[in-house]
């Protein structure tokens, strides 16, 4: 049951990351307020901590490897987005501030969540 309620957390948290990303084009009608700013890194991380919780090595490494890889790829398509914008390649509609944001935490949460994987996936392999 805590793993379900981190899993809705987490899938909440990368949500609001993802409108974080499309909200300087107007995509979508929404418009991040501070709500969303704060749900990104904080369900990100309580939904992966709830996820985690009593779980083994090697599924701490599996999760630990899917948010790491999730959030880096959002960091990642911030920066190509803001590259591309400063370019004149893209139109932004409003502030880039939410691009910025993305690819501040989505660089340290998915380096973060990649090197507890490795490292966690390395103390469960068996010793030869």
């Amino acid at each position: 049951m805590i793993a379900i309620a981190g899993a809705i957390l987490a899938s909440l948290g990368l949500a609001s990351g993802v409108m974080l990303l499309l909200a300087p084009f107007g995509i979508t009608s929404a418009d991040p307020g501070l709500v969303t700013w704060g749900l990104f890194p904080v369900l990100s991380t309580l939904g992966y901590v709830l996820i985690a919780v009593g779980e083994s090595g090697a599924v701490i490494a599996r999760i630990s490897r899917l948010m790491g890889g999730i959030t880096f790829l959002l960091a990642l398509a911030a920066i190509i987005v803001l590259f591309a914008a400063d370019n004149g390649l893209v139109a932004v509609q409003s502030s880039t501030r939410p691009l910025w944001y993305v690819l501040a935490l989505g660089m340290v949460f998915g380096v973060t969540g990649l090197g507890v994987a490795s490292r966690v996936q390395q103390e469960t392999r068996p010793s030869a």
